[in-house]
């Protein structure tokens, strides 16, 4: 997710402290999504879960923080610790329940702060930088696709979590509900939204 701020770098966080927030968020859903495998005890899956939240909220993230660099902003990523402590809980007890979690993925956003004013331009930088998010999840999903088609087993199956992980951040990320990253596409260009969504839901329902 990316939240816009239209105040001076000195109102964000430090780098150490994102550094800090990244790593945090990063191990928290992990635990999250590999809630299932972590009750099961299987490290091998716990470690799938590692790569597949590193290639999928951290990839997310950054991908969405290089573009706002990118365009003379400066960004900076602010976990959420009320959204990372309920994803934990709602894990954990759907795969106590269930025997897989189900994953609210809402740890934090990219805070973006801009020194121009809120134009026409803006709004398409800010689309774009909205759209950077779940197209990282998408490339890795894919990624994750194909390579899986040509490994064999066991290892395929982890491959193809990390997809499904990647395919269901990008869909969840791209509901058309503020602050999701899928508002601000679906104001500016529904088209484009339309065929992220769509490939979202597809990547995840073929992983």
């Amino acid at each position: 997710m990316t939240w816009r701020r239209t105040y001076l770098s000195r109102g964000l966080i430090s780098r150490r402290a994102e550094a800090a927030d990244l790593i945090l968020s990063w191990l928290v859903l992990s635990i999250a999504f590999g809630a299932g495998y972590i009750l099961r005890g299987s490290l091998t899956g716990f470690t799938a879960s590692l790569i597949a939240v590193g290639t999928g909220f951290v990839f997310h993230e950054l991908a969405h923080r290089y573009l706002a660099i990118k365009y003379g902003m400066v960004a900076r990523y602010k976990a959420w610790y009320t959204g990372l402590a309920a994803a934990l809980v709602i894990s954990l007890i759907t795969a106590k329940v269930f025997g897989n979690p189900f994953v609210i993925a809402a740890p934090g956003a990219v805070v973006i702060a801009s020194y121009g004013v809120y134009d026409l331009a803006y709004v398409r930088r800010e689309y774009k930088i909205a759209a950077a998010g779940p197209l990282a999840n998408i490339a890795v999903a894919i990624a994750s696709l194909i390579a899986g088609n040509f490994i064999g087993v066991p290892l395929n199956f982890y491959i193809k979590f990390v997809g499904s992980v990647n395919a269901w951040l990008a869909f969840f990320n791209l509901l058309p509900f503020p602050p999701l990253d899928g508002s601000k596409i679906f104001r500016t260009s529904i088209g484009t939204w339309l065929v992220l969504f769509i490939l979202a839901i597809a990547l995840f329902i073929i992983m």
